[in-house]
């Protein structure tokens, strides 16, 4: 045989080619990630003034704290002012909201349409209204049921 022998070897056929190293894989580049544009900065609203309490808290049935509103949906009307009932009337004053020379002449003013009365059983002491439907009459006063007297504190 003539020609160039790399292998002692005379023949090709028993041996395989030596396999060609395989590159590394390669990664395509990571593109930088792009940040969304910043907003302008934006301030919350500005809330409405509100006005707040520079009283103590008025109890428009009195100082006694034995006395209570006896009617609370019972509707006060002062002269330039819009109604308000018995029970918003004393949620003001309890926050505050009423002048203190308001205050002490409240119990006169709203003592009768609040019900304003120790609380007291129109049966006597200790005893309860049975038939709160009943209706009874006292003279130059409208009729009214047992259940309303009572829940009134009359």
């Amino acid at each position: 045989k003539g020609g160039y022998n790399c292998d002692d070897d005379d023949d090709d056929d028993d041996e395989s080619p030596t396999p060609l190293p395989t590159p590394n894989p390669t990664r395509p580049p990571t593109p930088n990630p792009t940040q969304p544009p910043t907003p302008n900065p934006t301030r919350p609203p500005t809330p409405e003034p509100t006005t707040s309490p520079t009283n103590p808290p008025c109890n428009i049935c009195g100082e006694d704290m034995s006395l209570f509103i006896g009617n609370p949906d019972g509707v006060v009307e002062f002269p330039g002012q819009p109604a308000i009932t018995c029970e918003r009337l004393q949620a003001e004053g309890s926050a505050g909201f009423i002048p203190s020379i308001t205050c002490d002449r409240l119990p006169v003013i709203v003592n009768r349409i609040c019900g304003c009365n120790p609380p007291c059983s129109v049966c006597g002491d200790g005893k309860e209204v049975d038939f709160p439907n009943a209706v009874v009459e006292f003279p130059g006063q409208p009729p009214i049921e047992c259940g309303v007297l009572q829940s009134l504190g009359f």
